[in-house]
């Protein structure tokens, strides 16, 4: 009989158990900051430095790990100032190569989803 009321004790505790139950969020995300030089150019190297800025604790990160006009980071999921600055080596419509000086940069960048953020930020070309 004993026996009995613990059994019914411990399973009517379970249903109270797996309701203290808490789901956690994920903190980081993936982001995909992609260079844009147009239809006309095909990138071909970014040597350069991308600095995020995290626009609610203003922490910055940064980044020379671009493969092509892609650098991928894993950051906190909030919003984001980006600024690029480097050497771009592309390619014209007739397969001429050239290297000039670069700029790019966004106020705000929301990567707040979780999983992957692409954003995409144009080029300014400097010389």
């Amino acid at each position: 009989m004993r026996k009995n009321h613990l059994l019914f004790g411990l399973f009517s505790l379970l249903p109270f158990l797996a309701a203290c139950h808490q789901d956690e969020d994920e903190l980081f995300a993936t982001a995909e900051i992609v260079l844009s030089a147009g239809d006309t150019l095909t990138i071909e190297r970014v040597q350069g430095t991308a600095r995020l800025t995290n626009l609610n604790s203003k922490q910055t990160t940064s980044s020379s790990d671009f493969d092509g006009a892609t650098l991928r980071l894993e950051l906190l999921r909030s919003s984001y100032s980006a600024d690029v600055e480097g050497l771009l080596r592309y390619r014209n419509r007739r397969g001429a190569s050239f290297t000039k000086r670069i700029r790019a940069h966004s106020d705000y960048l929301a990567l707040e989803k979780t999983g992957r953020n692409e954003t995409v930020l144009e080029i300014i070309f400097l010389e």
